[in-house]
């Protein structure tokens, strides 16, 4: 069986290899992708941005976002269902080590010895079983590819406390991973108000349900026009919680604490890759914010967003713009990187 993939060079092209597959080593099994989707690390190396504790080396394999079809199990793979030649899969890339503090405490997303497996831009990959999570019957098979970034929009949701049913909750930025943060917000039972630059990306986020949308005008500076049209629509009291989902911008950190109701809640959940910068830590002491990191997601934030795709609770095929096969991939990183629509997909036909 001969499969193909795509390779990334340091220019920011792509290389195509295709090679004999392997069988799969002992303890992985092999898929046969479906989709994967463009992240925005991903985009990063594409535009020559080192995303932080990547360690690369070109020609270098991206794509982490994939689902497929199980067509080679390796020995000593258990036969359960979810494992079988022919069962439909979503893979976590992660490699944690499993015995450091964090993977000891559940929290292996912090593992201080992870390594990773990206193999979602090629025909076929190879996983260790333990890596996998099987997909219900009716899950459509590209939406599917959605479980890695909905499992880490679910790791950070799952860190805001006490939420008041029918407060509201901002997310800055409605690209992709902002409108699934307003579906899970929405869940909660939270009015919401999506903020984004684009039009494009307001219309989709009034589409998926949020109850408001405010176009911003000042990116890279402290948009104090934006900031009132906040405490507007929130009795002058601002958001009970605000989600940053808008990276590159340094500047969107200082917005939510202007933004942020007293005793609200901020996500800070896109890095910006930025310079260090600077805020008025005051405005959290006087106004008794909860500031929140996240990054990436764990093995049970997978099942998690599995179960919410199979139950309609998050809907991603709104999301997904465009779809390109594997031989044109350099022309969706190109349209990915004009943020020209929402989610791209490379998808196998």
């Amino acid at each position: 069986m001969i499969g193909k993939r795509a390779l990334i060079l340091e220019n920011g092209e792509f290389v195509f290899q295709e090679s004999e597959v392997p069988a799969p080593p002992p303890g992985e099994v092999l898929i046969e992708v479906a989709a994967c989707g463009i992240c925005g690390t991903d985009l990063n190396v594409f535009v020559g941005k080192k995303p932080k504790g990547w360690k690369i080396v070109f020609p270098f394999q991206l794509g982490h976002e994939l689902s497929g079809t199980i067509v080679a199990v390796g020995q000593g793979v258990p036969d359960e269902p979810g494992l079988r030649v022919g069962d439909r899969v979503v893979a976590d890339g992660r490699l944690p080590c499993g015995y450091c503090r964090y993977c000891r405490r559940g929290h292996e997303n912090l593992c201080v010895q992870q390594g990773y497996r990206a193999g979602g831009f090629a025909q076929y990959a190879a996983y260790p079983f333990r890596n996998l999570v099987a997909l219900p019957p009716g899950v459509d098979l590209v939406e599917a590819a959605f479980a890695e970034p909905l499992a880490c929009c679910i790791n950070g949701n799952n860190k805001l406390v006490d939420l008041p049913l029918g407060g509201t909750g901002l997310v800055l930025g409605t690209g992709p991973i902002g409108l699934i943060h307003l579906q899970l917000l929405k869940n909660r039972g939270l009015r919401t108000i999506g903020v984004d630059l684009k039009d494009n990306r307001l219309a989709a986020a009034q589409a998926i349900g949020a109850d408001h949308v405010i176009k911003a005008e000042k990116p890279f500076e402290l948009d104090a026009g934006l900031v009132d049209q906040v405490k507007e629509l929130t009795g002058g009291h601002g958001a009970d919680v605000v989600v940053s989902a808008a990276g590159l911008d340094p500047w969107v950190l200082e917005e939510t604490l202007q933004m942020a109701a007293k005793q609200g809640q901020i996500l800070y959940f896109a890095a910006t890759l930025s310079d260090p910068v600077t805020v008025n830590l005051d405005v959290i002491h006087y106004k008794e914010l909860r500031l929140v990191g996240s990054h990436d997601s764990t093995r049970a934030d997978y099942e998690k967003a599995v179960a919410l795709l199979a139950a309609g609770n998050v809907k991603v095929g709104p999301i997904i713009s465009h779809r390109y096969p594997l031989d044109d991939i350099y022309n969706a990183f190109c349209l990915a990187s004009e943020r020209a629509g929402l989610k791209v997909m490379v998808v196998q036909q």
